[in-house]
């Protein structure tokens, strides 16, 4: 798209510092403000720029490199967590199929009377042990879930780098988080899609500010 030269001193001028206000753009030029109105109108309309009200105008491209880093991907996942959904080892696989839909979770995590992690059921072994088996009633959970150490955990300071590489390296959709490497005491879940979620939540907070 071609500009005009006015057009284009606006647009380095905004690239180098933004926002600004339509006056301090009309005084860098040393015009007014009902001159460079039009292009300023034009600008916007053409995406260009983006008008900000009481705060004034910035160069889209500035937004973009912007991006806050850190938030995205180096925010402890500690801070976006979801809450784990527990059963006891002892418990029937009625009721781990009853809380996993209750609760439309994907996984339940075993605990024992500590409250420590000591198995994982997947929806996939829910099914797989309902369907070979006519007496969920009496089967117990323990029977059917991935034991510890066979379990991939996250811990709580890991960054939403660190657990999104963990989840796409071990190709699982979720992933237990612990306080520490020495606890077994699952704090919450990390699951793709909460990754997700925290990437659209940034951008929205990010070009809505």
């Amino acid at each position: 798209m071609d500009f005009t030269k006015r057009q284009t001193q606006i647009i380095d001028m905004l690239k180098q510092n933004s926002p600004l206000t339509s006056k301090k753009i009309a005084d860098n030029l040393l015009l007014s403000v009902s001159t460079i109105r039009p292009d300023l109108r034009f600008l916007t309309s053409v995406s260009v720029l983006d008008a900000r009200p009481k705060i004034g105008y910035e160069y889209k491209g500035n937004r973009l490199l912007s991006f806050d880093y850190e938030t995205l991907y180096k925010m402890p996942i500690a801070n976006i967590l979801l809450p784990a959904t527990e059963i006891k080892a002892n418990d029937t696989l009625q009721d781990a199929v009853s809380k996993l839909f209750l609760k439309d979770v994907g996984s339940l995590y075993v605990v024992d009377n500590q409250s420590n992690l000591v198995g994982l059921i997947s929806r996939k072994d829910l099914l797989r042990a309902s369907l070979n088996n006519s007496n969920i009633q009496s089967m117990l959970a323990s029977v059917v879930m991935t034991r510890m150490p066979n379990i991939i955990t996250a811990t709580a300071d890991m960054s939403v780098f660190e657990a999104g590489r963990l989840l796409l390296h071990h190709r699982v959709d979720s992933l237990p988080v612990v306080e520490n490497k020495m606890s077994r005491h699952a704090i919450g879940k990390i699951t793709k899609n909460r990754i997700f979620q925290h990437f659209i939540e940034s951008g929205i907070n990010d070009f809505s500010n």
